[in-house]
């Protein structure tokens, strides 16, 4: 049978403290996400752009430093390195916790948030009512006009043929004009546009949190539906019938309903992007998550041959420098024994796990 010559100090151990971090890192990049998607107006890329550089950089410094620690060679130039690198992991941790405290602070402003939110797609609610009003206002008093018409006919002739009237079966004339205006601007297409965005709305209500970001983070589009909703109306409304009175006007884009629309969605945008401070959540979940993140470092341990001569904060003891000393005068004469128990001696004392920090 062939000699194991497995050693164990070429090895890094993948361990529960891996795993630990990852599940921190996924945290972090989630909460970060939305907090970068708020503060940024709604824009999914440039957040999306933004926590993947975290990520890397977060995974570089924590995750490389404990890769550096664990080296079974060159160790002059490693331990320089992995300085830096655990020097550098409070500068990207801290870079990451920008966005991350923007969404805490989001957070401790749920329930207004929330609450400004649902009353302002509410209020685009409140637009098609308005435009049912409007449309049948308009219908009653093209109505009365009609009838005036006639019942005028013997003295204003002429309004009476203008109108359209000839003078046999005017109450089928007047409900024949009548029907025209509602089937234009009572349709069909106005009904299923006002049935798709109340459906909307009551979906957008019932789904409206601060953890949704992909709903209250996107403002500009719910606000564009919003006037998309409106032009249409608008537009349906223009329509004249021939005989109508000259003063009638399309539904007004002015609706009170639709500006306090509008202008609710844009003061909630201005909350959650300009809130400030220091969020008590980020303080207290910030400390968890950075020492999560340093745990497969804390767990990681020194190639056996680092032992006692390289650390962290770099020192000499007299024990190391006498090491030193006996390793160079005894490198060319030692002579290393090859058997079953010492090839158990070497796996025991060359173990990774049994380093120092």
């Amino acid at each position: 049978m062939g000699t194991n010559n497995y050693s164990w100090n070429e090895t890094l151990k993948f361990s529960w403290g891996h795993i630990i971090a990852f599940v921190a890192l996924i945290f972090i990049s989630y909460v970060t996400y939305m907090g970068d998607f708020y503060s940024n107006g709604g824009d999914f890329s440039v957040a999306a752009i933004k926590v993947f550089i975290i990520d890397i950089a977060l995974l570089t410094t924590f995750i490389g430093a404990q890769i550096l620690k664990g080296t079974d060679g060159r160790f002059n130039r490693s331990i320089i390195i992995e300085r830096v690198l655990i020097c550098m992991c409070p500068v990207a941790f801290v870079w990451s916790m920008i966005p991350y405290n923007h969404y805490w602070n989001v957070y401790s402003e749920r329930s207004h948030i929330e609450e400004m939110f649902s009353t302002s797609i509410e209020k685009s609610k409140t637009m098609f009512t308005d435009y049912n009003s409007y449309a049948n206002n308009r219908i009653n008093n093209y109505s009365q006009h009609l009838k005036t018409i006639i019942d005028n006919k013997s003295t204003n002739p002429i309004q009476y043929k203008n109108a359209g009237f000839s003078g046999d079966s005017d109450a089928l004339q007047i409900e024949n004009y009548i029907h025209t205006l509602q089937l234009q601007l009572l349709s069909q297409n106005t009904d299923s546009l006002q049935t798709l965005a109340l459906k909307w709305i009551e979906s957008a209500n019932q789904g409206a949190s601060v953890w949704n970001a992909f709903l209250i983070g996107n403002i500009d589009k719910i606000s564009d539906a919003i006037k998309s909703w409106n032009s249409t109306l608008i537009q349906v409304s223009e329509f004249k019938m021939s005989n109508e009175p000259d003063n009638i006007q399309p539904f007004s884009s002015e609706q009170n309903s639709y500006n306090q629309a509008i202008q609710g969605l844009q003061d909630l945008k201005n909350i959650y992007r300009n809130t400030q401070g220091v969020a008590f959540n980020t303080i207290w979940s910030g400390i968890l998550l950075f020492f999560m993140l340093l745990f497969p470092y804390f767990l990681q341990k020194r190639n056996t041959r680092a032992i006692g001569l390289y650390y962290l904060i770099p020192h000499k003891s007299k024990k190391s420098i006498a090491t030193i000393e006996v390793n160079k005068s005894e490198k060319n004469t030692e002579e290393i024994s090859i058997g079953s128990t010492n090839q158990t001696n070497d796996i025991d004392n060359n173990d990774i796990y049994g380093g120092t920090f």
